[in-house]
């Protein structure tokens, strides 16, 4: 094996500990179901399963470009949240890293991490698309002790052959592990391609859930199936890996409105949906409207009445135990349509906007809190940058107060520089007997 193998491959292992303080991922740009370009894409389960965790993130358009090349950079940003890891400062220990760029705390951890020296040159190469082989490595060290080598687990890959000599020992336990992804033919590694973003999500889906992470359901896609070390195959399971809807916690859902519910499982089975406190003992059927892809609808009667109640799915097949999920989040149902009635929640919902509204300034809203609460208000913009990581500034510090029924008024200003398409965070901070609730809202600059 050359040496300088060794050191290329010591430069690809990402094992990296932040990025600075100043860079941060916005839920909101996060949520699956915000992705236009994925429905029905070989990862979809993949990407969307990350996406719900704020793993990975998406463009301002509202795609994830999931063919799209990677860098070592924006893959070294998003290793550090996926497997969160600690924050690294200081200077950069690369020539090609200015102290300023925006992975720079990514790349400064990878050098603190004593883990990799970097090329023999002193760079980085940030801006380098990584290949497949490379981000195997990388997610290999990340499993550690649960990637035990087996060089007769790569003998099940048709391009065996095609593993550089300086990967083979990782790929090796990356094949044992179970956690290599390929489509639309399971049985190649294609180590020497360029990793696409959609490629990566599902690299590192299989690597968190080898890890043990079973917040996140099994997934087989692209995979091979059973790993060489495994003794015996599971039972078939039915699993409910991603639920829907299009209720918005901070917009109550009033009479006359329809619930929608979607659900992303085992195929061929039979699905429903309840919501607390309204329909538990009268499950809604939902239709399996593409394999695996269930959905349902709920029309909100004016007898309706909760802000903040909870949805669950459930799938059932003949021969097999029936699974449900709740829905990871709440529901707001006012179905008097009067906002002007008393809250009685201290987390502040906002009434005459949605999340990615398209607004232009200056704007007033209005939103519910419990009486008589101050409610403070920050304002920021959100630059994405290569759709991994955003950058925010602040632009506006407001106060409100809420009136005897909880309501309140905030005016915001007219902002220099604000250009179509732009992207607003408005985090609403209410507080209330030493207890504070938030809420944050995405809007978009017309």
């Amino acid at each position: 094996m050359h040496m300088s193998k060794i050191f290329t491959t010591s430069a690809l292992t990402l094992f990296i500990s932040a990025v600075p303080a100043q860079i941060i991922t916005a839920p909101v740009l996060a949520q699956a179901g915000n992705f236009t370009d994925v429905t029905g894409y070989w990862a979809e389960q993949y990407v969307r399963g990350l996406a719900e965790r704020q793993i990975i993130g998406g463009f301002p358009d509202n795609t994830f470009k999931p063919n799209a090349p990677i860098t070592r950079a924006q893959f070294a940003a998003i290793v550090v949240r996926a497997f969160n890891l600690g924050s690294a400062g200081g200077g950069s220990a690369f020539v090609d890293v200015p102290s300023n760029y925006w992975a720079g705390g990514a790349i400064r951890a990878v050098s603190n991490s004593g883990l990799v020296t970097g090329f023999p040159d002193g760079t980085f190469r940030p801006e380098q698309q990584i290949t497949r082989a490379q981000a195997l490595v990388v997610l290999t060290k990340a499993l550690g002790a649960k990637a035990t080598p087996n060089p007769s687990a790569l003998e099940r890959y048709s391009d065996r052959q095609a593993v550089p000599d300086w990967a083979v020992d990782s790929l090796s336990r990356a094949a044992n592990a179970g956690i290599i992804v390929s489509f639309p033919n399971p049985s190649v590694i294609a180590p020497n391609n360029v990793a696409s973003r959609g490629e990566v999500a599902a690299l590192i889906y299989q690597t968190l859930y080898r890890m043990g992470d079973r917040n996140l359901p099994q997934l087989t896609i692209g995979t091979l199936g059973q790993t060489a070390v495994a003794p015996t195959t599971p039972a078939p399971a039915l699993s409910i890996e991603i639920i829907q809807t299009n209720a918005n916690p901070n917009q109550p859902l009033l009479g006359g409105e329809d619930l929608t519910v979607s659900a992303f499982g085992t195929p061929q089975a039979t699905a429903s949906f309840v919501i607390a406190g309204i329909n538990q003992n009268n499950p809604i059927p939902m239709t399996e409207v593409r394999p695996g892809v269930y959905e349902g609808r709920y029309t909100i009667r004016r007898s309706d009445g909760q802000l903040n109640t909870r949805l669950a799915v459930t799938l059932s097949k003949q021969g097999m135990t029936p699974v449900s999920r709740d829905f990871n989040g709440t529901i707001a149902i006012n179905a008097t349509g009067s906002s002007e009635s008393v809250s009685n929640t201290l987390k502040p919902q906002i009434l005459n906007v949605q999340n990615n509204d398209a607004v232009s300034f200056p704007l007033e809203l209005r939103g519910r809190t419990l009486p008589n609460a101050p409610v403070q208000v920050v304002v920021e913009s959100i630059n994405s940058i290569a759709g991994v990581v955003n950058v925010t500034q602040r632009l506006f510090n407001l106060s409100a107060v809420a009136n005897k029924k909880g309501i309140f008024n905030v005016q915001l200003p007219q902002a220099g520089g604000l250009t179509s398409g732009s992207v607003y965070r408005i985090r609403f901070i209410a507080s209330f007997d030493n207890k504070t609730e938030s809420t944050d809202l995405l809007l978009r600059q017309k």
